[in-house]
């Protein structure tokens, strides 16, 4: 049965569970043998499990070979050592450090979005996905983005054409027909521009490092060479110099990602293959998901007005001015707006289908896994299962995590970003960097749609995907 090659995610793998009675199904998928499941006990394991953290070696070697490698697709060997070494550009202290970089991004999304108050639908996925990768860009690779100053929308869509392409690729790998995807110029295209973004991002950060350290030590030389000056002039001169040196040597930057990444790659403890790829994947990933998440959010909600207005007052509570700079302590009053956010990756996951492979007889639980088996993970459908999350479970309800109703089954059953050590590093910089734009955007604007939720389709790419993307229109606050 070749499980890949269709339109509707949601209704055929429905079909499928339906039909075999069961939440854990084993099926051919071109060549290779696999375990298709939405069970939360079997998906616990197996994400919690030292023995599997192998990603599916025929779903991810597409993305492997789409971005030179990178966490999401790395062997174990590959990603234990990188993930350690990757960790501390994801710490709390530079993710906070972001938020001003996120009230930026908000502040721009909101300006786009008012030159769209006209009373008719638009289709919002293009500018969300550019303000999302000039956010990306910025937070990662340092490429400073001011007023107008947005990456082109030329760049997103070449990362949209390497998801879209990459789902072929993973399609014809089932098949072992993954070497037909060079006979695609716009694939290789797509990805040979990706890979020149990120380099030229690499490059231009290289530069600024070397040009700061020189003017570090030129300014050291000039004071020491000047001392008996600097001595008399001591409240005067002195001071200025030492405000050029502190400014060049400890700006107030975030440590980031390609802070780290440069770090060690002067320390041969990074191949520069190892920075393109890791820096390539980063960008991607985080573009794909986090603009999927406030697009999803937005539809939803405009979709359920009830939902949004009880939204918008809990938003109007904590920023009574349309004009804001979100802090933490404010994001933490946002409580219903973790709902609503939670509620819809539920419904429409970032990733809905994710995957293991079995390197060795591997017993975890009660199950022993045989040897070259791939065990594909429908996050999609486990959060739909209504004999967890009640009979409401297909209807978008964000009481489903309110507190008397999200238990231990919910939790089980709730994983958006993965689980595990293998888990999704950037998944508190989604959250954050979606918590401060929805909130904007909510405080400012309506958003009405004549789509309806039951006629929400999925199809299959490596980031959730919409068969017909909901148009929306919007209305500004009073």
């Amino acid at each position: 049965m070749n499980l890949l090659l269709f339109e509707d995610l949601t209704s055929r793998l429905n079909y499928i569970f339906k039909y075999c009675k069961s939440y854990t199904v084993c099926l051919w998928i071109g060549w290779f043998p696999i375990i298709l499941t939405a069970d939360p006990e079997i998906i616990t394991n197996v994400l919690g499990s030292p023995e599997l953290l192998n990603k599916s070696e025929s779903t991810y070697h597409s993305i492997r070979c789409s971005f030179k490698g990178g966490l999401v697709a790395s062997r174990v060997d590959k990603w234990s050592k990188n993930r350690k070494l990757i960790n501390p550009a994801f710490a709390n202290k530079v993710l906070l450090s972001f938020f001003p970089i996120f009230n930026k991004a908000k502040n721009n999304i909101i300006e786009k979005c008012s030159e769209l108050v006209d009373n008719k639908e638009h289709n919002l996925p293009n500018a969300i996905q550019t303000m999302t990768l000039t956010l990306t860009a910025e937070t990662t690779m340092g490429k400073y983005m001011h007023k107008g100053n947005q990456i082109s929308n030329d760049v997103a869509k070449h990362y949209c054409v390497i998801l879209e392409y990459t789902i072929i690729h993973t399609i014809l790998s089932f098949m072992k027909l993954g070497f037909i995807m060079e006979l695609f110029s716009k694939f290789r295209n797509a990805k040979k521009f990706s890979y020149q973004f990120v380099e030229d991002l690499i490059l231009k950060k290289l530069s600024k490092t070397a040009n700061a350290e020189k003017s570090i030590t030129n300014t050291k030389d000039d004071m020491s060479s000047n001392e008996d000056f600097l001595l008399t002039n001591e409240e005067n001169e002195f001071t200025n110099n030492e405000d050029d040196l502190a400014e060049l040597s400890i700006k107030k930057e975030p440590k980031i990602f390609i802070d780290q990444a440069i770090k060690l790659y002067k320390q041969q403890l990074f191949t520069w293959n190892d920075i393109i790829s890791e820096s390539n994947i980063i960008v991607a990933a985080a573009f794909g998901t986090t603009a999927n998440g406030i697009y999803s959010v937005l539809v939803m909600l405009a979709m359920h007005p009830e939902i949004q207005q009880r939204l918008f007052e809990e938003v109007l509570d904590v920023f009574p001015e349309k004009n804001f700079n979100a802090e933490l302590d404010q994001l933490d009053q946002l409580q219903y707006l973790d709902c609503v956010i939670n509620e819809t990756l539920r419904l429409a996951p970032p990733i809905p289908i994710i995957g293991r492979h079995v390197t060795k007889d591997t017993q975890v639980g009660k199950d022993v896994f045989p040897k070259n088996i791939q065990i594909i993970i429908s996050i999609l459908h486990l959060h739909r299962r209504t004999d967890i999350w009640g009979p409401n479970a297909n209807k978008f309800d964000p009481d489903h995590f309110s507190a008397e109703n999200f238990g231990e089954a919910q939790k089980c059953a709730f994983i958006p970003f993965s689980r595990g050590k293998r888990n999704c590093i950037g998944s508190r910089y989604a959250m954050f960097s979606m918590k401060i734009i929805l909130s904007g955007l909510i405080r400012n604007f309506k958003f009405e749609t004549d789509f309806k939720f039951e006629n929400l389709r999925f199809t299959t790419q490596i980031a959730l995907k919409y068969v017909q993307e909901p148009e929306l229109k919007i209305r500004m606050r009073s």
